[in-house]
């Protein structure tokens, strides 16, 4: 066993496959920018899903709950810190020459996103009765955590897309500030966005 084969490098660092032409390479190295970072984020958000699946379940004692939720907390901090790098790192030039090669694909696509906001929902909103004074601490600090990334997306798409509509036949920003407390029942996938497409 090997550093490269636990991690399965090869197939990792080969799944990036940006869809404007390499002799591009400004734009086409910034396209794979946008690729890596929500690849990333998706990787980061398995196990945040992992955490909260756990704590539904209701396997923990108080003890394991307050780590879950705190682990899942800290990830989703890492998730608006990816956030705020393709704000300060991916020029909105660049992005605006590759966003229409993706065509209809969008973060509302998001499967993870969905159960993210909806497990968030429940667990913070609906499952409460049972849960201590301090397990219920943890979970606000959870859901902060999540309003704090869907605030800090607001602000990466009005700065990579400003009043465009988004890529999910929806309003763009308009769309994704009216979401922010909370999708309706059966409209969760609205509130993920690509990220930067809305």
């Amino acid at each position: 066993m090997t550093y490269s084969t636990y991690l399965h490098l090869d197939e990792l660092l080969s799944l990036q496959h940006p869809l404007t032409p390499s002799d591009q390479q400004d734009v086409h190295d910034s396209e794979r920018l946008f690729i890596v970072v929500h690849q990333a984020s998706e990787t980061l958000l398995s196990q945040v899903l992992t955490d909260l699946r756990h704590i539904e379940a209701d396997r923990c004692t108080s003890q394991c709950f307050a780590h879950r939720v705190d682990r899942a907390t800290r990830l989703i901090h890492a998730l608006e810190g990816q956030l705020s790098l393709l704000h300060n790192t991916l020029r909105r030039t660049d992005f605006l020459l590759f966003r229409d090669r993706f065509g209809s694909a969008s973060g509302l696509q998001s499967t993870q996103f969905r159960e993210l906001f909806t497990l968030t929902e429940r667990l913070t909103r609906r499952d409460v009765a049972h849960r201590s004074v301090t397990e219920l601490e943890h979970l606000m600090r959870l859901r902060a955590a999540v309003q704090d990334w869907r605030r800090t997306h607001i602000k990466l798409v009005a700065h990579m897309i400003g009043d465009l509509p988004g890529s999910g036949n929806t309003s763009g920003i308009e769309y994704l500030a009216r979401q922010l407390d909370g999708p309706a029942p059966g409209d969760a996938a609205a509130a993920a966005g690509p990220r930067t497409r809305s």
